[in-house]
């Protein structure tokens, strides 16, 4: 029987590579990069207009806080540009975001809704104000190359 297309071992492998926890750092899982691109999913979905969008880790430690994230976004232009081809010849951060952390698992619900109303991922939108913030709240900066 096929699944979305999926057959035999290559099923078994999805659902394997699907299981854990986004707390686990699994290298080669889909949970690997996982708040990563929840981050790039928020940036993305809040961009106007045509961009190329980046959701740029920032360091919260106090070591590193008074980076902002316009600072970021500005000294990660070449590097933005060089993903996209050297597309674009501006950066500047639109956005910031606080991706909580440690958030419990909710169940897979294949059939059911196991986990109905539990509370599960958490983050906070700080939007343009986020960019200039020099205080432990954005850990990721909305980056933007035009």
């Amino acid at each position: 029987m096929a699944v979305l297309g999926f057959t035999g071992i290559s099923l078994m492998l999805l659902v394997t590579l699907c299981q854990g926890a986004p707390t686990d750092v699994q290298e080669g899982t889909a949970y690997y990069n996982f708040y990563d691109e929840l981050a790039q999913s928020i940036c993305t979905a809040a961009a106007e207009g045509p961009s190329f969008v980046f959701a740029i880790r920032r360091d919260c430690r106090s070591s590193a806080v008074e980076r902002t994230c316009d600072d970021i976004c500005t000294s990660r232009r070449d590097a933005m540009r060089a993903t996209v081809y050297n597309q674009g010849s501006t950066s500047a951060c639109f956005d910031a975001v606080h991706v909580y952390k440690n958030r419990p698992v909710l169940a897979a619900n294949p059939g059911v809704q196991t986990d109905a109303e539990e509370v599960g991922l958490a983050t906070y939108r700080y939007f343009s104000a986020g960019c200039s913030a020099k205080f432990c709240g954005p850990n990721y900066c909305c980056c933007v190359v035009r």
